[in-house]
């Protein structure tokens, strides 16, 4: 299968799927001036109809009250931002869920809008057997796991082929930018992005020091992948939003031009 390409320098439709910017509700941004600072790093390059979900991060464990609160400031860093980047930039209220308990509570309050679609993450000591474990707990509630950095896990540092497995079962996988500046995740992340083994590149943008989805982290994946950077970061992406099925991995990588 082949997919279209935007090449033209400058030209960058984005949609960043994960991102912690909303303030002061967890180890991302730390006030209403670092948030304003990672999403003018994207402005800078972004096209009108590119959009950055927000995706605080929830718990299976956390109390229902919790959950509602981190929800509601959400919505409301959503309506600041509107009014302040109007015509430039969408924004969505999503979450980022830790499945450290068996529950699947808060999963409905934090799904992509409209979506059966659900970001979550697992305890970095995760074996292979719980993450698929909870991962079919949440498919057969019908609900469709979107798994987070897994270039993390122990499980997927020693065989990123099992990425192909979650596929199959319906999973959608996601690479974090924030990934490429840790040594210990770098060559994993990267790996994952050159072999088709992930649907969608994300920020995971936490502070100002982070990459976003910009030229200059277009020119880095660009740098050792082949597969399509417009693929990753929007047009995968963007069926995720319409409630659409992923493609199974791995993906296809661009034919070189003679």
């Amino acid at each position: 299968m082949e997919y279209s390409l935007l090449t033209k320098r400058g030209h960058l439709l984005i949609i960043d799927l994960h991102s912690h910017i909303v303030p002061a509700v967890d180890d991302g941004a730390r006030n209403l001036s670092e948030a304003t600072q990672i999403i003018d790093a994207v402005v800078c390059n972004a096209d009108p109809g590119s959009t950055i979900v927000f995706t605080p991060h929830f718990a299976t464990s956390m109390h229902s009250r919790v959950i509602n609160s981190r929800i509601n400031v959400a919505f409301r860093t959503q309506d600041i931002f509107e009014e302040q980047y109007q015509d430039k930039l969408n924004f969505l209220v999503a979450g980022e869920l830790m499945l450290n308990t068996f529950s699947s509570r808060g999963v409905e309050a934090i799904r992509y809008p409209g979506t059966g679609w659900i970001l979550v993450e697992f305890k970095l000591g995760v074996s292979w057997i719980e993450t698929l474990i909870k991962l079919k707990r949440l498919i057969d509630k019908g609900y469709s796991p979107l798994v987070a950095h897994p270039e993390r896990y122990k499980w997927c540092r020693r065989n990123n082929r099992k990425l192909i497995k979650l596929s199959e079962m319906g999973c959608g996988i996601v690479v974090s930018a924030r990934s490429l500046h840790f040594k210990k995740y770098a060559v994993t992340a990267r790996t994952i992005l050159k072999q088709g083994l992930a649907h969608a590149l994300c920020s995971d943008a936490h502070s100002p020091r982070d990459l976003v989805l910009n030229e200059k982290l277009r020119s880095k994946y660009c740098s050792f992948s082949n597969i399509p950077w417009n693929l990753v970061t929007y047009e995968l992406p963007n069926r995720l939003l319409n409630d659409m099925q992923l493609p199974k991995l791995p993906l296809v990588s661009r034919k070189k031009s003679k």
